[in-house]
């Protein structure tokens, strides 16, 4: 998996928030934590804000080939795809192996 778009909104309205930005295949997810929480949100889709945020870093990291042309088309397209979180890990007190947790 490569590496996620991140960065932090100092202009949000619920004080300073955490964006991170993953590519997967043909779509764009979007994760955002406000300070002082624990939980990523990944049902609030991005403002237009968000968008040219998105974009100007974008294009910094194209121009030093950190970014393919297909993910930057995709942010040109506003390809937008709702998240769903992971499933947590724990470990089993008879298996010493990570299980999922449902």
């Amino acid at each position: 998996m490569r590496k996620p778009v991140c960065w932090t909104d100092k202009n949000h309205e619920g004080g300073k928030r955490e964006v991170r930005v993953t590519f997967h295949g043909d779509s764009v997810k979007w994760q955002f934590r406000v300070a002082g929480t624990e939980e990523w949100d990944y049902a609030t889709p991005p403002t237009e804000d968000d968008w040219k945020q998105l974009e100007e870093r974008i294009q910094n990291l194209h121009q030093r080939g950190h970014i393919l042309e297909h993910e930057r088309e995709l942010v040109k397209r506003r390809v937008y795809t709702p998240d769903t979180p992971r499933k947590k890990k724990e470990t089993s007190p008879r298996d010493p192996n990570l299980i999922w947790k449902d």
